[in-house]
């Protein structure tokens, strides 16, 4: 890995003055922030505390005396780049945050040596309009940028780049998952495309929900199991799957593909037509780098918002009413809920949503169980472990089952002990009040005394429903 470190002010970077690196060679170039690089968010939390430092340094209480010495700001990771027409380039690679900041503080100063950055993504524009809105109202007179150091870690290989980008955390707003699997996907894009797939992610809203549900699909199956971290733990810990399964493991050919589930619709003798139940992209079939991966995402985005945010399928209506009138309400339920919608994912996008309504019912007494499993609570670990231990395998069950008759009579087959323990009406325990609410919702035939066959009233409720739908 070839690197070189250089220190210099952030004025003579800004002016794109030639720099001495530690090893003698020269740094030259024009700052430019890739299209791959996630946009600019720091907000007035991020200035007040930059400022607050800064006027410490240069401006210090009249019984301190001032600093002999230049404010540093820490290091940033630039890709030396000449592209084929010949331009110098220093790509931001991390630093960002802070370097735009201060950027916008020399074009206040009217220095004239704010650096030329272009930020296409709207996200970018539009903080950058606030925080000029806001630093006009502070006193930035004294902040001499000439007298503010930074270190300069400075490669030529775009690659050896990224690696150090993947693990620098260097101040602001830390980098999580989601933003290294972008930076990953958009270097892989053709050049000319990344600034349009730069768009089309970040059009892409709350992208850690989807991810969750993505890896419970991917990680949650009998052969070669594979745990998550908790929600409880750091950004370091929590991103290391998303960045191992979403980036680093992803393929090198520039192949888009969509793998589907097949059916036989028709049979005529010796010959066989087969059909595609769904269109789109399999939950858990490799995929490559770039564009397919940035489809693949897409593709699982609008299906998650159709499914469980916009409620805009005519054809959908019973479902919508079940997941927004039951699963939606219950309390004391988010890890079953999050267990419930990955599994709701991957089923379509196996077989399609033709048979969606029977199947959330049947994936709802599975994904659910463990409500009246455990004797109060429910534990975030306690999901994985029922999959694991194959007592509940839901994720196997619907990729195992060639159709959708075969993934029903599966999920019909699941049997769990419940506990009776802290069931009764009344309670006032998150598993009382799950039973008080799934015998209301459902419409089940139970009486108080006889909650232990809670689950062959729910079988029976559920089989009442079915059987209603197709009489309508």
């Amino acid at each position: 890995m070839s690197v070189i470190v250089a220190s210099c002010s952030v004025a003579e970077l800004f002016k794109g003055e030639v720099i001495v690196a530690s090893n003698g060679s020269e740094i030259t170039g024009s700052l430019h922030l890739p299209e791959y690089q996630r946009p600019y968010r720091w907000k007035e939390e991020q200035l007040k505390r930059l400022l607050k430092d800064l006027k410490s340094h240069f401006e210090p209480p009249k019984d301190v005396p001032p600093a002999n010495h230049d404010f540093y700001i820490g290091s940033i990771i630039l890709h030396q780049q000449t592209t084929v027409e010949g331009e110098q380039l220093l790509n931001i690679i991390d630093g960002q945050q802070r370097l735009t900041t201060l950027a916008l503080v020399a074009y206040l100063q009217r220095a004239g040596s704010e650096p030329t950055l272009t930020y296409d993504s709207p996200i970018s524009q539009n903080q950058i309009r606030k925080n000029l809105k806001w630093l006009k109202d502070q006193d930035l007179s004294r902040l001499d940028l000439a007298n503010v150091n930074i270190t300069l870690v400075v490669t030529h290989s775009e690659d050896d780049a990224y690696r150090f980008f993947e693990t620098q955390n260097t101040g602001g707003v830390r980098l999580g998952g989601v933003d290294i699997i972008k930076a990953h996907h958009l270097r892989a894009t053709p050049q000319n495309q990344q600034n349009d797939y730069a768009k089309q992610w970040e059009s892409l809203k709350h992208l850690d929900l989807l991810i969750d549900s993505i890896l419970k699909g991917r990680y949650w199956r009998v052969l070669n199991f594979r745990y998550l971290p908790s929600y409880k733990d750091s950004i370091e810990i929590k991103r290391k799957p998303i960045v191992k399964e979403l980036g680093d493991d992803t393929g090198l050919s520039p192949d888009d593909r969509a793998y589907q589930a097949i059916s036989i619709v028709k049979q005529n003798g010796q010959s066989q037509i087969y059909l595609a139940q769904t269109n789109g992209y399999a939950m858990c079939q490799p995929i490559n780098a770039g564009i397919n991966t940035i489809h693949y995402f897409q593709y699982f985005y609008n299906l998650r918002q159709q499914l469980l945010i916009e409620k805009n399928d005519s054809h959908l209506k019973e479902f919508y009413e079940f997941y927004h009138s039951v699963i939606f309400d219950l309390k004391g339920c988010d890890f079953l809920k999050d267990l419930f919608e990955s599994a709701i994912l991957l089923y379509v996008s196996q077989f399609g949503t033709a048979n969606l309504y029977e199947a959330s019912l049947w994936l709802f007494r599975v994904t659910y169980s463990p409500r009246v499993i455990h004797k109060r609570s429910v534990y975030e670990m306690s999901i994985p472990k029922l999959i694991e231990d194959r007592k509940g395998p839901v994720f196997d069950w619907i990729l195992m089952s060639y159709n959708h008759e075969q993934c029903i009579e599966r999920l019909k087959s699941y049997t769990y002990e419940i506990s009776t323990e802290n069931i009764e009406s009344k309670k006032g325990t998150y598993k009382s009040l799950f039973v008080d609410a799934t015998i209301k919702k459902l419409n089940m035939q139970l009486l108080d005394s006889n909650r232990a066959d809670f689950d062959k009233a729910l079988v029976e409720a559920i089989e009442l429903k079915i059987k209603g739908l197709r009489h309508e």
